[in-house]
C-alpha cells in the first residue's frame, strides 16, 4: 500500500497517489538558496537546489528517483536489485543504501573510467555496503553482465532480478523529477520569488532532465530547463529526451486522467553538448574551474564527472548574461555518512584502480589496442 507522505506530485494530483508505486525514502523539500558570494562575483542571480542533502546517509539525485523505482522493487517483491555504472559510480551506491534499508541484495556491473581519488573513494565504499561487484570493461561488457547476471541470480533465487538501468532514467525515475520541480515552485511561491529564467543540471542517463522539463510544464514553473550533457551523445541527445517526457506523461495520463496532456518535439529540448570534454568522467579545465571556485566561494562540494560540467555552463552563461536569474539543480551527495572498506576486499579485477603494479587486462576494445588507456591517473 502507498504510504501518506507530503509530496507536491501527490497535493497536485491526488488520483496518482494510491496508482503509481511509491516508498517514502528522501528528506524532502531540500533547501533552495541564493549563492550569495557567487552571485556577486559573477554579476548574476544564482540559486541552488540542494539535491546532496535527500538523504541523511547518502544524497544526490537518485533518492527521488528511487522512491518510485523502489517503490515498485517493493510491490513487485524482488530479492535482489541488478544495476551498474562507471567504476566511481554514485548511483550504485545510492542503490545499495536504499537495498540495504530494505533487506535486498545489490548486484552492480561496473565499466571503466579515468581513475581519480574520487574514484577510488567510492569503490572502498562498496564493501561495507555489501555490493556484489563485477567489472565488465566497456558498455557492450556491461550489458554482457547484466544479461549474465540476471540469469544467473533468477535460478539462484527462483525469483526474477529487478534491474535497475544505471541512473534510474526509466518513467518512475523519471517521476522523481517531476515532483521536484513542483518541490521548486512551491518553494518560490512560499518565498515570494519569481521563478528563475534558466534552470542547469547536469544530464547523463536523462531521467532528471526528462522530470524538471515535464514538471515545469505541469507545474507552471516558467523557466528554460537546461540539460549540461557529460556523456556521449548517443547516450543524451534531445530525440530520447522528449521521448522520455512523452512516455512519462503519458504514463502520468494513463493513471490520472486528470493530468494535463504534455507532449514536446526534440527541438523543444535544451541540451548543451560542448561540456563534456573527450568523453565521460574525464575532468576538464572548465569544469576543475567550476569547482574550485564554488568551494571557495560557497563552501558546496561538487565534483568533475557531472555537476561541476554544469555549473561550467552555468558560470559561463552567466558572465555572457548578467543580472540573469538562474538556478543550479546540484545532485551530487554533499555529506555522505558511509563506512569506507578495503579495497582489497573487491575482486581482483578492480585491484589494478588502487594498485597499478597488479596487471588485469582490460576488457573493453579501447583497452585491448592501449593496455594503459582504463588504469590510467587523472
Amino acid at each position: 500500500m502507498t504510504e501518506t507522505i507530503p509530496r507536491p506530485l501527490f497535493d497536485a494530483f491526488p488520483a496518482l497517489r494510491e496508482r503509481i508505486p511509491f516508498v517514502s525514502l528522501a528528506d524532502l523539500p531540500t533547501p533552495l538558496e541564493r549563492m550569495e558570494h557567487l552571485s556577486d562575483q559573477v554579476g548574476a542571480e544564482v540559486w541552488v537546489k540542494r539535491d546532496g542533502l535527500t538523504h541523511p546517509l547518502y544524497g544526490g539525485n537518485k533518492m527521488r528517483k528511487f522512491e518510485f523505482v523502489f517503490g515498485d522493487v517493493l510491490r513487485k517483491r524482488a530479492k535482489v536489485i541488478l544495476t551498474g555504472g562507471g567504476l566511481g559510480s554514485h548511483h550504485t551506491l545510492a542503490a545499495a543504501v536504499v537495498a540495504r534499508q530494505f533487506g535486498l541484495r545489490a548486484v552492480c556491473s561496473y565499466y571503466c573510467q579515468p581513475i581519480s581519488e574520487e574514484v577510488q573513494h567510492n569503490l572502498r565504499l562498496s564493501p561495507p555496503l555489501g555490493i556484489q561487484t563485477h567489472f565488465c570493461g566497456d558498455y557492450v561488457g556491461l550489458a554482457l553482465s547484466f544479461a549474465w547476471q540476471y540469469v544467473r541470480w533468477l535460478a539462484r533465487t527462483g525469483h526474477p532480478p529487478y534491474f535497475i538501468y544505471p541512473g534510474a532514467p526509466g518513467t518512475l525515475g523519471v517521476l522523481g523529477y517531476v515532483n521536484a520541480a513542483f518541490e521548486i515552485k512551491a518553494q518560490l511561491t512560499l518565498m515570494r520569488e519569481p521563478d528563475p529564467e534558466a534552470i542547469f543540471v547536469a544530464t547523463g542517463s536523462c531521467g532528471t532532465l526528462a522530470g524538471l522539463i515535464l514538471g515545469a510544464r505541469l507545474a507552471g514553473l516558467e523557466s528554460r530547463v537546461v540539460g549540461v550533457r557529460v556523456i556521449e551523445k548517443d547516450v543524451a541527445n534531445r530525440p530520447k529526451i522528449a521521448r522520455m517526457v512523452n512516455k512519462a506523461a503519458r504514463y502520468m495520463c494513463r493513471r490520472d486522467p486528470g493530468t494535463p496532456r504534455v507532449q514536446i518535439k526534440p527541438q523543444d529540448v535544451s541540451l548543451v553538448g560542448s561540456y563534456v570534454g573527450p568523453r565521460y568522467a574525464h575532468p576538464t579545465a572548465e569544469s576543475l574551474r567550476a569547482v574550485e571556485w564554488v568551494k571557495q566561494t560557497e563552501g558546496l562540494p561538487l565534483e568533475t564527472t557531472y555537476t561541476g560540467k554544469a555549473m561550467a555552463a552555468l558560470l559561463d552563461h552567466a558572465e555572457r548574461h548578467p543580472r540573469a536569474r538562474l538556478l543550479f539543480v546540484d545532485t551530487f551527495a554533499e555529506a555522505p555518512k558511509l563506512k569506507e572498506g578495503n579495497w582489497r576486499d573487491l575482486p581482483k579485477k578492480f585491484w589494478p584502480v588502487f594498485e597499478p603494479s597488479h596487471r588485469v587486462r582490460c576488457w573493453c576494445l579501447r583497452g585491448w589496442r592501449e593496455p594503459e588507456f582504463c588504469w590510467r591517473i587523472t
